[in-house]
């Protein structure tokens, strides 16, 4: 059996091997702990600011103050966040409310280029349907279709096609698109839709 002095001169032995690789082992681990609790606390303090920019713009577009609109697209331009997605969502109806159909196409596609796919969806049918108002087919019918990859709104995408195809004069295609929103979920005026095109054709 060792003897005290042994014991200490083992503890000794043990600690001058592995007494630096335990330090910095505890160092690193404090590092990362609090490093995160940092980055954590820094994502958090960023979304609240991003938040109550968001409520702002909100209010300022609402309200019909002119410094709203260059304020959202501020934000927009600045920022990646989903506050800043939905800003450009709320400028683009501003836009459109304003006949500014420039600023909401713009808006809605930076929506598309950089958010999640539901949200994107949301600006896919929403530019197709600015687009659609100006005429522009082609573009409206691509923004339409893109919509289309996401579940929840195949049927609206569908439908909205079947109006863009229509709009071209191209009935077969607006009847086989108002068929297939149909068989997607879509209800009432998506069968209207259907109905007056056999009829008419």
């Amino acid at each position: 059996m060792e003897t005290e002095e042994q014991q200490v001169e083992r503890i000794k032995q043990f600690w001058n091997e592995h007494g630096k690789g335990i330090v910095a082992g505890l160092v690193v681990g404090f590092a990362l702990f609090y490093g995160w609790r940092y980055y954590d606390a820094q994502v958090r303090a960023d979304q609240e600011a991003a938040s109550e920019q968001f409520e702002s713009i909100i209010v300022q577009l609402e309200s019909g103050q002119e410094e709203g609109a260059s304020a959202a697209q501020e934000f927009v331009s600045s920022s990646d966040s989903t506050y800043a997605h939905l800003a450009a969502l709320e400028l683009a109806k501003h836009a459109v409310d304003n006949n500014d159909y420039a600023t909401a196409v713009s808006a809605l596609q930076t929506v598309r280029d950089n958010a999640k796919p539901a949200l994107r969806a949301v600006a896919d049918i929403r530019q197709a349907r600015v687009l659609l108002a100006q005429e522009q087919y082609d573009a409206a019918l691509a923004a339409a279709q893109a919509a289309e990859s996401v579940a929840a709104f195949k049927a609206q995408a569908a439908e909205l096609k079947g109006d863009i195809l229509l709009a071209k004069g191209d009935n077969a295609g607006a009847r086989a698109a108002y068929q297939a929103a149909l068989d997607a979920g879509a209800q009432g005026i998506a069968e209207i839709k259907l109905n007056s095109i056999v009829a008419g054709s």
